[in-house]
């Protein structure tokens, strides 16, 4: 006996439907899971082989969350640590490294992250500063510390790295008021240290962490820093007028 018409048209139409929504639905858990050779990759000096593995990870956090990167976390703190050994014009995959880490939000990452902001221009933002934000409040005292470090360089790093924290922080309530206000006086403070780049630095941090209490300071250093860059132009200055103008829209 035949099948009616609209029977078989309506058989087809489901099987349609069905194939629509299998093809469109997810597909989750196709990578492996991350192994001890995947380990013992990403502690050799074969960056290819490195990226490769960093590049399986970020497929286990699409398809899985930060908890499928918990067991490879050792290793990726022992590769960036090797790869901060090298020249920096040799550390091909330190930024990946990084950026991997900072998904993460482990505790176990802040001692690594805190070097790296110190040790590495630019204090590695901003993955730096997204990984640190992301290990939650406590890392703020250990970073607004790094301001009075006895290293010029840690200084000024860490008001770079607290600026783009304050920028990252999309609920606005990562630092709190006391937060601030400490971190607002120790960048005032560097806001006379003798290395440009802490001055620099510091005139920066203030559009983040500045209030009316210290505009007198940057107006004076918009009228009095001496220093010149390279092309005679007074930087620091000019960020001093940048950040001025900043807070007088807020």
């Amino acid at each position: 006996m035949k099948k009616p018409k609209n029977a078989v048209f309506t058989t087809l139409i489901v099987f349609l439907l069905t194939s629509c929504f299998v093809l469109t639905v997810p597909l989750t858990g196709l990578t492996e899971e991350f192994t001890d050779k995947d380990a013992e990759t990403l502690k050799s000096d074969d960056p290819d082989a490195v990226i490769d593995v960093i590049y399986k990870l970020l497929d286990l956090y699409d398809e899985k969350g930060k908890e499928a990167l918990k067991p490879a976390i050792p290793a990726l703190i022992e590769s960036a640590e090797r790869e901060l050994k090298l020249p920096e014009d040799e550390r091909w995959n330190i930024y990946d490294i990084i950026k991997m880490l900072s998904l993460t939000g482990d505790e176990r990452t802040k001692p690594l992250l805190l070097n790296i902001m110190s040790t590495m221009g630019g204090g590695g933002n901003p993955f730096t500063a997204m990984g640190l934000l992301a290990i939650g409040h406590t890392v703020v005292k250990d970073v607004a510390d790094s301001l009075k470090s006895s290293s010029p360089d840690t200084r000024g790093r860490a008001s770079v790295t607290l600026h783009k924290m304050f920028e990252l922080d999309d609920t606005g309530k990562f630092f709190t008021p006391e937060d601030r206000a400490m971190i607002r006086e120790r960048v005032v403070a560097n806001l006379i240290d003798e290395v440009v780049t802490v001055r620099l630095y510091s005139v920066i941090a203030l559009r983040s962490f500045g209030d009316a209490s210290v505009i007198n300071p940057l107006e004076h250093i918009e009228k009095n820093d001496a220093h010149k860059d390279s092309g005679g132009t007074y930087e620091v200055r000019i960020e001093a007028t940048e950040t001025l103008k900043m807070l007088e829209v807020q």
